[in-house]
């Protein structure tokens, strides 16, 4: 796992901050184009794309940013939500965590059988019409969107479980898997801010925003977060072809000026163990940065608005 250390993201966020955003957005750049050149590689034997990776992680950039590059290389891509796979609510009643409190990590809440059916008629270019899910109502319904697969074009599937074989492995022989994640330490020398809380701060901003949950409702849910992760996600990404790190080097200081008064109040509530407390350390010796120069197809701009790719 890399290290970068925090007196270094201060010196850019202070001297050079452009220049900090644009090198960090070019070196995910990178990564995705050395992605996109193996995906058009193996296109014919391979039309599905999976990507897996846990909450705040950047799926949704990352697929819509990989579907870009795609259709400019001349493979036409289109892009799935797992999240639209969910089956009706009244059928996961049922499915509970070990506290007897709904499961929402669980895979189980899926529409599995549709979703290989479908992917498997669009691997083969039939026609289907995509489903679309209400959270909000809990409802599954036909979103009236017909797609169709036609040659050299390819199929994205971005979803937490998208490397569960339970879920996915009926597409697994015709697919590229990939995990993506925050796999890089910010150090000060002496302790390090475990990856995790760069995807907890991300969550922090983005349910705030967009899903109407304040700061204690997102904490409350880390340990169920963190349960599903390591039952439903971390056990098969070493299915994964690809590994992505989506981690900015300059975002800690971009969720200072949004997240420190807020991570100051939960990290005086709250237990060493849960991490949160090395978050505000960390957060509070960042240097600030304006947002700015973060352009609108960044990954950051998922979490704190103004995505090319989200609302």
């Amino acid at each position: 796992m890399k290290e970068i250390l925090l007196t270094e993201i201060n010196r850019e966020a202070l001297e050079t901050p452009e220049h900090f955003i644009i090198d960090a957005e070019a070196a995910y750049d990178k990564q995705l184009r050395t992605l996109a050149d193996e995906i058009c590689r193996h296109a014919a034997e391979r039309p599905i794309t999976l990507i897996s990776g846990p909450s705040g992680s950047g799926k949704t950039t990352t697929a819509c940013r990989l579907e870009q590059i795609l259709d400019a290389a001349g493979f036409e891509a289109h892009t799935l939500s797992m999240d639209d796979y969910y089956a009706d609510g009244t059928k996961n009643r049922d499915i509970v965590d070990q506290f007897g409190r709904p499961d929402y990590e669980s895979p189980l809440r899926l529409d599995i059988d549709l979703l290989n059916t479908q992917l498997e008629q669009l691997a083969r270019g039939e026609a289907v019409e995509l489903p679309h899910f209400d959270f909000a109502a809990q409802k599954q319904s036909k979103s009236g969107k017909i797609l169709r697969r036609m040659p050299h074009e390819l199929i994205i599937m971005e979803g937490i479980h998208a490397l569960n074989p339970d879920v996915t492995g009926a597409s697994h022989a015709i697919a590229n898997r990939i995990y993506l994640s925050v796999r890089t330490r910010i150090t000060d020398g002496e302790s390090r801010l475990h990856p995790s809380l760069i995807r907890f701060a991300r969550r922090l901003i983005r349910d705030s925003r967009t899903r109407g949950r304040n700061p204690e409702e997102t904490l409350e849910m880390l340990s169920s977060i963190s349960r599903g992760e390591n039952m439903y996600i971390m056990p098969y990404k070493h299915l994964a072809d690809y590994e992505l790190d989506t981690f900015m080097a300059y975002e800690l200081s971009i969720y200072r000026p949004y997240l420190l008064d807020t991570v100051r109040q939960l990290a005086a509530e709250t237990a060493e163990e849960t991490g949160v407390p090395s978050l505000f350390r960390f957060m509070e010796a960042a240097e600030p940065m304006e947002d700015a120069w973060v352009p609108e197809q960044s990954l950051v701009r998922e979490f704190i608005g103004g995505s090319a790719f989200t609302h």
